[in-house]
């Protein structure tokens, strides 16, 4: 009875090990800040307020100041006029007010979302304006002193536009700066031209702002959690940047889970990034280049801009560097290998469903470990059968633990059982889900993927009627009823149909994906096990003859 009951603490240790290692790597984090010394002093400019300095004539020229009116009475901010962009993929619209983006909603269906409970269908749109803070791709020009010359919110002048490019001009102390914006017809791609002009020489910085909102994760062990909305995010080299990059910067922008707005600087420019995280949730990310401007001259700066899903095509297409952005973490070997077999049955297997998808990954893993698996089956069919010598060699040996320990070694040994083979299904699986979990939580591919319309419509979100991990919980009591115990103690099962319960209750929230992965993986162990209980059974009594030698007379 000792060593039953310590077996049964073994097995309660590993299985608490394994909801430890759960809750660890799903639980949610919260969101870091940045040291207040790295936070901008200065307060976000608001949009509107904002009205050009006495000596700075209005966008287009100055205007003569009217009858009655004191002289140097700053002009009136004009009017705000945008101007709408349209290519394959991306519906642009830009604003006059710091000739920045105002929206930038992504085209196709598979960006569509569907408020539940309700037909209403909006796009998905990269742009979510705030109050107080500067809109996406707004830019500064600052002097050497780090005094803005030409702030975020300077009133543009619309100059041309058509259906894909406009251009936009302020005129702000003797500063002339000239934006122009191109999207690329079939890419996720916009090019922004920033042009100054300046009649005094100018040496400083151009600093392009990226803008979101976030929101903290929120919810405990049982509640699945995603990625923050949001995240300002900065590449620098081959890492990603926590606050401040030293520089050169390779792009900076806001990380939006499965979507990126990010700017990729000048070619040659020595750029460097600054991220900020508020805690209202305003972010913002900014990546400065070094202009110099002659007295008279003019500079022209050129910047990349990608805004649309995290897909390594689509990145790449734009620019190579962008591709970093797709982090997987420290599953990623696994994670880009699990994602490359489904991208395959996705593409070759009708009808091109992302759930299908998962089903035959599930059965390709199945096959793949599936001798380990056959074998761990076996081991614990031949432990059962063990277990009448096992208890013989407890009371033989009753009063030397030491021996009857050696004794059992030695008779495992002579049939070739490994005591510890139960836990090698968990162990080889782990990994796996883990590995699944994160692909769900990155990938572009599997978001708003619709399994069965209706019930699934989004594989990488919980299952909003509760079927599949209800049916998973099933399938694991099931398992543990198929699976033979290796000890005389009943307890063992009891822990087992516990923590069947326990892990559906911890699937409930979490991606259906991810439990579609592991229903279907508990189906075929049950068929496996079904298999094996009835190839290891011995033959009926009846069917065995006995030969019998006749007795000579």
């Amino acid at each position: 009875m000792k060593d039953s009951n310590q077996r049964l603490l073994l097995t309660v240790v590993l299985c608490m090990a394994v909801a430890l290692v759960w809750s660890l790597v799903f639980q949610p984090k919260q969101q870091q800040r940045p040291p207040a010394q790295q936070t901008s002093p200065q307060p976000a400019q608001p949009v509107a307020p904002a009205t050009p300095s006495p000596s700075a004539p209005a966008a287009g020229g100055a205007a003569a100041p009217a009858s009655g009116v004191p002289r140097g009475t700053p002009a009136p901010r004009p009017p705000a006029r945008t101007a709408a962009l349209d290519s394959e993929k991306l519906h642009v619209v830009i604003t006059s007010d710091g000739a920045a983006l105002r929206s930038v909603q992504l085209k196709g269906e598979k960006f569509q979302r569907r408020k539940r409970g309700s037909s209403e269908v909006t796009q998905v749109d990269l742009v979510d304006t705030q109050p107080g803070v500067s809109l996406p791709l707004s830019t500064v020009l600052r002097d050497g002193a780090g005094a803005d010359l030409v702030p975020a919110d300077a009133p543009y002048e619309l100059v041309r536009h058509d259906e894909r490019s406009a251009v936009f001009r302020a005129v702000m102390g003797g500063v002339t700066v000239l934006k122009t914006f191109t999207v690329d017809p079939r890419l996720y791609r916009v090019d922004l031209s920033v042009e100054l002009r300046s009649d005094a020489a100018v040496s400083g910085q151009l600093v392009a702002l990226s803008t979101g909102h976030g929101e903290a994760p929120s919810g405990g062990f049982f509640t699945g959690h995603t990625n923050n909305p949001a995240r300002p995010i900065c590449t620098v080299g081959d890492k990603h940047s926590a606050w401040d990059g030293p520089g050169p910067a390779a792009f900076a922008g806001i990380d939006e889970q499965y979507f990126i707005s990010a700017v990729v600087p000048p070619p040659g420019s020595t750029a460097i990034c600054h991220l900020e995280a508020k805690p209202d949730g305003a972010l913002q990310a900014t990546l400065a280049v070094p202009v110099s401007v002659p007295a008279g001259g003019t500079v022209s700066d050129p910047f990349v801009v990608y805004a649309g899903p995290k897909d390594t095509d689509e990145l790449g297409a734009v620019a190579p560097v962008l591709k970093d952005s797709v982090d997987l973490g420290f599953w990623s070997v696994i994670a880009n290998v699990l994602l490359a077999v489904m991208k395959f049955f996705y593409r070759v297997v009708p009808p091109h469903n992302w759930g299908v998808a998962i089903i035959l990954l599930t059965v390709t893993v199945k096959l793949l470990t599936f001798p380990l698996q056959h074998k761990s089956m076996k081991s614990m069919q031949e432990m059962q059968k063990l277990q009448p010598q096992i208890e013989e060699l407890k009371k033989k040996y009753a009063g030397d633990q030491q021996r009857q320990n050696l004794e059992q070694m030695k008779l495992f040994k002579e049939h070739g059982v490994n005591p510890m083979g139960s836990c090698l299904p968990m162990l080889i699986q782990m990994p796996v889900w883990l590995a699944l979990y994160t692909t769900l939580q990155v990938s572009v591919e599997l978001y708003n993927s619709v399994f069965i319309r209706g019930w699934l419509d989004d594989l990488t979100a919980k299952d909003p009627y509760y079927i599949l991990p209800v049916a998973m919980g099933v399938t694991m009591v099931l398992t543990q009823i198929l699976t033979p115990t290796p000890m005389s103690n009943p307890q063992q099962k009891y822990m087992g149909y516990a923590m069947s319960v326990f892990f559906s209750l911890l699937m409930l929230n979490l991606p259906s994906g991810l439990t579609l992965y592991i229903f279907v993986n508990n189906v075929l162990s049950i068929v496996q096990q079904m298999w094996l209980r009835r190839n290891m059974r011995p033959p009926p009594a009846s069917s065995q003859t006995l030969a019998v030698t006749p007795r000579p007379a």
